[in-house]
């Protein structure tokens, strides 16, 4: 009953932990302006349309008389701003540990580090809502897309590992060595997550996908909408950036393929969930 009783208060107390969180971006996201002068990756306008969004939608959780297909609108706009929101903080990770050659810029840090406990928070609401039996179905074809998405990067990154020069100048110009091959080895767990999440429950460990799953998603769904902007602003702008040695179409291929892995992997990892729900455990 103890438990019980803290599960519910925790339930009550989600929406409103999430509405804080969202404020508390929107602060950071503010005080940045104070720091550097100039905005972040997401404008101020993402953080305050997302407080907004979100706001709206608790108080219709709380009883105000709206549908409950308005509460999911809501709410899931809220959450995908909140991930754009966070987009680059694994870049910051990188400068902290210096894998990057550039300074870490901690109010963005704590921004999007916000950004990202907010969008966790909500996608623990969102995703307890009651779904349409339908959806339960068995949809493979997000584990397959989601398999091809992952795949460029590796692929490519092999290729140039063994003298390959699709896409490249010359010779060496995408990394000397096998060390750049240690960069493809999340793709490749990646890959094979996606097509493990296809296949029915029966020896996995439920918890143990869903939590790669997620977790994938997240990782990614930050690095694909920063990655595409860059690549928008690169094809408007009056003249291309110097790649050295590699091809313009090889950061458009990487770039979209991130985009477009985030998307498929969750709504693969959704599937699973659903569809392995109502099995019984491992």
């Amino acid at each position: 009953m103890k438990l019980q009783r803290i599960h519910a208060l925790g339930n009550k107390c989600e929406p409103w932990i999430a509405l804080l969180l969202c404020v508390a971006v929107l602060a950071a996201g503010a005080l940045e302006h104070v720091f550097h002068g100039q905005p972040s990756f997401a404008s101020d306008w993402i953080h305050l349309l997302a407080l907004g969004l979100i706001a709206a939608g608790i108080l219709q959780l709380n009883g105000l008389p709206q549908g409950p297909r308005a509460q999911r609108a809501l709410l899931w706009s809220g959450l995908l701003l909140t991930v754009w929101a966070a987009n680059g903080l694994p870049f910051d990770l990188f400068r902290m540990a210096h894998l990057i050659p550039f300074p870490v810029d901690w109010p963005g840090v704590a921004t999007r580090t916000l950004a990202l406990a907010a969008a966790i928070v909500l996608a623990r609401i969102v995703l307890t809502f009651p779904v349409d039996p339908a959806s339960t179905r068995a949809a493979s074809w997000y584990g397959y897309a989601a398999f091809v998405f992952a795949m460029p990067y590796p692929i490519l990154r092999v290729h140039w590992a063994f003298g390959g020069t699709l896409g490249l100048g010359w010779p060496g110009a995408g990394g000397k060595g096998f060390a750049p091959l240690l960069i493809t080895i999340p793709f490749l767990l990646a890959a094979v997550l996606s097509l493990l999440l296809i296949s029915p429950r029966r020896w996995k460990p439920r918890w143990l996908l869903l939590t790669a799953g997620w977790t994938a998603t997240a990782i990614v769904g930050t690095i694909g909408p920063l990655a595409c902007l860059a690549l928008i602003k690169a094809l408007t702008s009056s003249h291309q950036p110097e790649m050295k040695g590699i091809a313009f179409w090889v950061p458009c291929l990487f770039y979209i393929s991130w985009f477009l892995f985030a998307i498929a992997a969750g709504a693969a990892t959704r599937s699973y969930q659903l569809r392995s729900a109502a099995l019984p455990p491992v």
